[in-house]
């Protein structure tokens, strides 16, 4: 395996000294998409908000510090779940967050059981995103927002480690499965169009 299609692997999936180190540098890139989020959710103190991908829990305890809403997040590594339980220990104690190994397409958490939800850079890696997505809007109450944010092609192509392991998306695909899924969709551009967000509010089941 070649340097940049390990550093796609650590990126998708973070373990060991590796994982801990390629997530710093993600963290540090990835603060302006990190403000841009919170904005975008606009939290209130009674919303129940999950994220996708959770990392080390570095967004989960920014938005745990502005806000009384309760938090869980989830993701693939084992050791980002540790990491980011060990960062916001506080919050875990006082039973605003949780966090979990758990696979977005396959989610534990019964339906509607969140208002709100976001990931940042994940969709990269999603196996099926349209079971995901379904999933996703399962677990979201009628009316709840999901927010879905990653970087364009355009700049994903600047990156070397980003030309194997990733799936360069065009938005109106991601739109039309948001569409197909149970969501209405739009796209809002970020940092200054290198970036944006699927805005997905979920509409109500019909039977």
């Amino acid at each position: 395996m070649g340097l940049n299609d390990y550093l796609s692997a650590q990126f998708g999936h973070p373990t060991g000294l590796s994982g801990r180190l390629v997530t710093l540098v993600m963290n540090r890139q990835n603060r302006p998409l990190y403000e841009a989020t919170a904005q975008l959710l606009s939290l209130s103190d009674d919303d129940r908000v999950l994220d996708i991908g959770c990392g080390n829990g570095v967004v989960l305890g920014l938005l745990a510090s502005r806000s009384q809403a309760s938090f869980t997040g989830i993701d693939v590594s084992p050791s980002m779940v540790a990491a980011s339980a060990s960062r916001n220990g506080e919050f875990i104690r006082q039973g605003r967050m949780a966090v979990f190994h758990e696979d977005a397409a396959c989610l534990s958490a019964p339906d509607g059981s969140f208002t709100k939800a976001y990931t940042i850079n994940t969709v990269y890696f999603w196996e099926d995103v349209a079971k995901t997505m379904a999933e996703i809007r399962r677990v979201l109450r009628p009316g709840g927002l999901f927010v879905n944010v990653l970087y364009t092609n355009e700049t994903l192509a600047r990156f070397a480690h980003t030309k194997t392991g990733y799936k360069h998306h065009e938005p109106s695909v991601l739109i039309e499965s948001a569409e197909n899924t149970g969501f209405e969709a739009s796209i809002v551009p970020l940092l200054d169009g290198s970036a944006y967000a699927v805005e997905c509010r979920a509409k109500p089941v019909t039977i």
